[in-house]
């Protein structure tokens, strides 16, 4: 991954001070040293080759990061990432699919995950951003950890004639989102639903009533 390519990505996933990259296969250490460098991170590189790991911890000493970053030898499916609040990715497309159910099931909602070149399978990204090279145009994926919000919620909502009590019944894809929200006998369809970490937004359309009335929700999901 060529240095200006580890620049964007650090930009597109809006990398700042209190994170905690983790690059899985760091190569030469060059994404968890830039944003440490760059942004006053703490990292935790990984790779299973000794000299990568050498070679890493002396670029480390180099850009004098030795105190905010630190090398581990072993395999990247035995690595403990629960504390990652930002993943780094270049490996191959059926490494990521290894990798992605670890990914989804370990790591908090809201963690970001960047990849050069090579995507989740049908896991979409949230963004993809194409960065010019030398000898060819790089891409790279972005993706944010959603909660899971799979499905029936009971929703109690504050109304001018008193408390009112819906059934919310969400399907998830990843971070793709449908369903429906029933009360007193109705059954609307959800839309405009984005999931974005842990925050949920969504809006209902009651034609029970006229004119129609339009409700937006936008909470976080908890636990």
């Amino acid at each position: 991954t060529p240095h200006h390519v580890v620049a964007e990505m650090l930009r597109l996933a809006e990398t700042r001070k209190e994170d905690v990259v983790y690059d899985l296969g760091c190569g030469d250490g060059r994404v968890v040293i830039m944003a440490a460098r760059e942004y006053g991170t703490r990292g935790v590189g990984v790779d299973i080759d000794p000299k990568r790991i050498e070679e890493s911890r002396e670029n480390a000493r180099q850009a004098g990061v030795t105190d905010r970053v630190h090398f581990l030898q072993q395999n990247l499916f035995d690595t403990d990432m629960r504390e990652a609040t930002l993943v780094t990715l270049y490996l191959l497309p059926q490494l990521n699919r290894q990798l992605r159910p670890r990914l989804l099931s370990e790591l908090r909602p809201g963690t970001r995950i960047v990849s050069h070149d090579f995507d989740m399978g049908e896991w979409h990204p949230d963004q993809v951003l194409h960065v010019p090279g030398s000898t060819y145009e790089h891409t790279v994926y972005y993706w944010v950890i959603p909660a899971k919000v799979d499905g029936v919620w009971r929703v109690n909502m504050p109304m001018p004639a008193g408390e009112r009590q819906y059934r919310l019944h969400l399907q998830q894809q990843f971070q793709e989102v449908s369903g429906t929200i029933s009360a007193r006998g109705e059954e609307l369809p959800i839309t405009n639903a984005t999931l974005t970490g842990d925050r949920l937004r969504f809006s209902v359309t009651s034609t029970g009533q006229s004119p129609p009335v339009k409700m937006s929700f936008d909470g976080r999901i908890a636990d």
